[in-house]
């Protein structure tokens, strides 16, 4: 994935900063004040010119009226390794003189508040800013600070989705302020099917002017590089994002898909007193490149990978990751679509197992034996909790 700093490694899925086809936008350009804030963002003292940000006590104050703007959307498992995602419109900012960006600072701080202990993800939608709704730069600096390293850490990316010029000049001037950490969980997204490696975007429900605009810079792009190729057919080795079928006719000599049978043999020898096995995630990156070579036809030695040897902690919460999201990525759940609106019907499957026992033998062998494989041993996990 290429980050605003990496431009020398090309990423298939999102790409590098595609300058816009006319140059600097009116929209784009630093206004005086900007330039007047730029100076301050070089003072020394910079900390004290900030001030106080009246965040003592978040929770207590009424933000319904910055609420129904739905400036900021939460999805709680909205990517593909179950991890929760924020999304910020830019084009619902209220114009400046109408906005008090002192509480919706307060209100950005009380939203991430209740996912800040966990891994989560940001996307930034950037159509729509305009010279009118366009936070000062100053603001942008004091809420970097406000959102301090407890924000930060469990961070895990931060997508901006059609990135203009404005970006990157406020990236420029940011950088001397950003650690190389937190830059690299920094991603340009030119167009929205590049995000789909990682985000779902059906899930997000994205809004129809952030849809329209996508396509039209879609088009264009059409224009100058010629049609986008169709896509390719899956390898036979692939694992990840096909079905279930289509992985078991590959591999004949399997009844359950080969990765889960490897990742549960390795878990249950090596993960079952790691704290947290299935609540705890991993660097989109580092799960992407998993991916990447397992649906080569490569088996991941956990043990004597150079990335692994004397840490085996971190292959223990790759392999957790990677079977989350080999289950999410198979595009119907182990009990299937059909079978969905049957299953929300058993009110508490506790007392009702018999409906439970009935649902679950209607499942295809193949839908079966995965779902045996799996509960089997996540009662081993429990077993160890």
């Amino acid at each position: 994935m290429t980050t605003p700093s990496s431009s020398t490694k090309k990423d298939t899925n999102v790409g590098d900063f595609i300058e816009p086809s006319n140059g600097f936008e009116e929209d784009d350009m630093l206004t005086p004040s900007d330039e007047n804030q730029h100076q301050f963002l070089e003072s020394e003292n910079f900390e004290q010119e900030l001030g106080t940000t009246g965040l003592e006590d978040p929770f207590s104050e009424n933000f319904s009226d910055i609420s129904r703007l739905n400036i900021v959307e939460v999805h709680s498992q909205g990517d593909l390794v179950a991890r929760p995602i924020i999304v910020i419109y830019a084009y619902r900012l209220p114009p400046n003189k109408e906005f008090d960006h002192q509480k919706f600072l307060r209100y950005l701080q009380h939203t991430l508040d209740k996912f800040v202990d966990l891994d989560y993800s940001i996307v930034y939608c950037h159509y729509g800013l305009r010279s009118n709704n366009k936070p000062p730069l100053k603001w942008l600096v004091q809420a970097y600070q406000v959102l301090d390293r407890r924000y930060k850490k469990n961070l895990k990316a931060l997508f901006l989705v059609h990135p203009s010029t404005f970006i990157r000049i406020v990236w420029n001037i940011f950088k001397p302020f950003i650690s190389l950490k937190f830059e690299r969980k920094v991603h340009y997204v030119n167009y929205l099917h590049e995000l789909n490696t990682y985000i779902r975007i059906a899930q997000l429900n994205l809004p129809q002017v952030i849809i329209d605009h996508d396509m039209s810079l879609v088009s264009t792009s059409k224009t100058f590089f010629g049609r986008t190729p169709p896509p390719l057919p899956p390898r036979p080795t692939q694992q990840f994002n096909v079905s279930l079928e289509f992985i078991l006719e590959n591999h004949p000599d399997y009844m359950v898909p080969p990765l889960v049978v490897s990742l549960i043999e390795f878990l249950r020898n090596y993960g079952l007193e790691v704290e947290g096995i299935f609540r705890r995630s991993a660097e989109l990156n580092a799960i992407t490149r998993l991916q990447e070579r397992i649906n080569l036809g490569k088996e991941i030695d956990w043990i004597n990978d150079p990335e692994y040897v004397g840490d085996i902690q971190k292959a223990v919460i790759h392999a957790s990751v990677l079977l989350k999201t080999f289950l999410r990525s198979l595009g119907e759940p182990i009990m299937t679509n059909n079978n969905y609106s049957k299953l929300v019907e058993i009110e508490d499957p506790k007392s009702n197992t018999e409906a439970v026992r009935t649902l679950i033998w209607s499942l295809k062998p193949a839908n079966f034996l995965l779902l045996k494989t799996v509960i089997q041993f996540l009662t081993e996990v429990a077993a160890h909790i």
